[in-house]
């Protein structure tokens, strides 16, 4: 722990000693701070006579100001709003323009239909542009057009360099059509432009039960940045917490603030403090992200952009809360840092699934059942369920159902973290066993 830190871990735990009537001479203080109390001054302070409210409180400003100050804190938010607008960078340059088709001077009359019949149908996304015939070759060559068309309607020719793209050849087969259509219309003596109105009044109406305003690649992009942001954050501010109570065990400070508070009141202070910290950092890089979005036109947000992020918030504290518990739980039971990994791990398994599971499932399908209701069930919601409300797929009745499951799966947690974390904190020496870190006492 730093000096810094110390300092403020000193400075609260004095507050709550002065608080709860505690001496202040110094062998007291000499025996509070060595873990137990001095048998000539009376018995030791009650950590009842502190407030739960005021405990947790003081606690929680403790960590708030020392991880704020931090020049960890500042420089990592800095480094991702730079990767943030990398990231944007990359979407904008990956973005292909409209593929461009040449078209002969001796196919000139074909080229309006071609245009018109481009615009109106949106999966193609075709430019033509009029060329000389005889630079044809060199231009496919050079990658300057992807086809070249000439010849008339009667013997017309599509000269490609390696591929024929399907689309064009069936974009350029209906022009054909239509135009020779026109031309029988003509010589039969029917208005053209009245037969096509009478065509087109016939046709087909499309209902979509779940528009989408994204394409591919936006959706992935939304996919990665939520549930990628989510998880990079529950790693590194649950390891923040868990590696917290590790050095407070090694530097003997957790002694001296449970001479003044309860044990669970120190764990929620704690997790309280780090959420703060990390919604603070979260909203940071959010707003970031909208003004890049918004700004660049990389990608279409969600209308309600400011209700998305307090979404995202809200499922941020209770991932954090459910997950960060556990890490601070599993970590109470070590007391040296090169043993931490080893205890974290399941809960850091518990969070990279979700995580794996929706880049693999939502980037190939993201009306696929599985996802749906894994994305219901915690600890998989807090990264599966704002993903899917990112992309506007997720029933309202499902957002209640998941919000529900995940506060009560955080109460149960929390219950038997606390235990964990009481029945371990103090203990020092070797790694204390499972079972008996959740033994009742």
């Amino acid at each position: 722990m730093s000096t810094a830190a110390r300092a403020d871990a000193d400075a609260d735990a004095d507050e709550t000693r002065n608080t709860t009537g505690a001496g202040t001479d110094a062998d007291t203080d000499t025996a509070v701070r060595d873990g137990a109390p001095s048998p000539d001054d009376g018995p030791s302070p009650d950590p009842g006579a502190l407030s739960a409210r005021r405990a947790v409180g003081l606690v929680a400003k403790r960590e708030i100001n020392t991880r704020l100050r931090t020049k960890s804190f500042v420089l990592s938010t800095l480094g991702l709003v730079l990767a943030l607008g990398v990231y944007t960078l990359i979407i904008l340059f990956s973005k292909e323009g409209p593929t461009k088709v040449g078209v002969d001077r001796d196919t000139a009359e074909l080229r309006p239909v071609l245009t018109a019949l481009a615009d109106r149908a949106t999966d193609f996304d075709f430019e033509f542009v009029a060329v000389d015939g005889d630079d044809s070759e060199r231009l496919l060559r050079d990658g300057d057009v992807a086809a070249v068309i000439s010849g008339d309607d009667d013997n017309l020719l599509m000269s490609v360099e390696r591929e024929t793209n399907a689309d064009l050849l069936a974009l350029v087969n209906a022009a054909v059509a239509e135009e020779r259509t026109t031309r029988e219309l003509e010589r039969a003596g029917v208005d053209p432009a009245e037969f096509a109105e009478r065509v087109a009044s016939s046709s087909t109406v499309v209902k979509t039960l779940e528009p989408s305003g994204n394409s591919a690649a936006e959706q992935f992009a939304l996919i990665l940045s939520s549930t990628g942001l989510l998880y990079f954050f529950f790693i590194i501010y649950g390891i923040m917490l868990a590696q917290g109570v590790v050095e407070e065990k090694t530097s003997r400070v957790v002694e001296l603030l449970l001479s003044s508070i309860r044990p669970w009141q120190l764990l929620a202070g704690k997790l309280i403090g780090v959420a703060v910290v990390g919604v603070t950092q979260l909203f940071l890089l959010g707003g970031a992200a909208v003004v890049l979005a918004e700004g660049t036109g990389a990608i279409s947000l969600p209308t309600a952009v400011g209700g998305t992020l307090v979404t995202m918030g809200v499922w941020f504290l209770l991932g954090f809360f459910l997950f960060a518990a556990m890490l601070a739980a599993a970590a109470a039971r070590v007391s040296r840092q090169e043993d931490l990994q080893a205890v974290v791990q399941p809960v850091m398994v518990l969070i990279t699934t979700p995580f794996v599971l929706g880049i693999a499932l939502l980037s190939k399908n993201v009306h696929d059942p599985v996802i749906e209701w894994l994305s219901l069930v915690p600890p998989l919601s807090p990264i599966l369920m704002p993903a899917r409300m990112l992309l506007g797929i997720a029933p309202v009745w499902q957002v209640a159902v998941s919000l529900v499951l995940a506060v009560a799966a955080l109460v149960g947690l929390t219950r038997i973290a606390g235990r964990m974390y009481a029945n371990s904190v103090l203990r020092s020496g070797s790694r204390v066993s499972l079972a008996e870190s959740l033994r009742l006492r």
